[in-house]
C-alpha cells in the first residue's frame, strides 16, 4: 500500500504562499466584541481583480466544529459551497495547479 503525505493547513502555510488575512469582529450575546480571522488568495494569486474567484480558509475560531486541531485549516473556493475543499498543503497545491496552471509557490 502507498501512502502519500499529508502536511496540514496552517497559518505558516498562508504566510509562505501569501495570502491574506481578514480580521472580523462579530458581537457575542453578551454584548461583548469578539474577533477572528480567516485567510484569502485570489486566483491566480497575482489577480488584481476584485471579482476574481478566491480561495478562502475556514475561521481561526472554526476548528472545534471541524475537527481539526486548533491551529490548523481547510480550504475552499468562496462562495461555491465546499467545491475544491482541501484539507492538506499537498490539496491545496494540487488544486492551485489546476486552476491557474501555476505552483502556488
Amino acid at each position: 500500500m502507498m501512502e502519500f503525505p499529508i502536511t496540514p493547513i496552517t497559518e505558516e502555510t498562508f504566510e509562505r504562499q501569501g495570502w491574506e488575512m481578514v480580521v472580523e469582529k462579530e458581537e457575542e450575546e453578551k454584548g461583548e466584541m469578539e474577533e477572528y480571522y480567516y485567510w484569502t488568495l485570489p486566483l491566480p494569486k497575482d489577480n488584481p481583480d476584485q471579482e476574481a474567484s478566491v480561495l478562502i480558509s475556514s475561521c481561526n475560531d472554526d476548528y472545534k466544529e471541524l475537527g481539526i486541531k486548533k491551529g490548523e485549516y481547510y480550504v475552499e473556493m468562496e462562495n461555491m459551497f465546499g467545491l475544491g475543499l482541501c484539507i492538506s498543503e499537498e490539496e491545496l497545491e494540487i488544486l492551485y495547479r489546476a486552476l491557474t496552471r501555476n505552483d502556488i509557490e
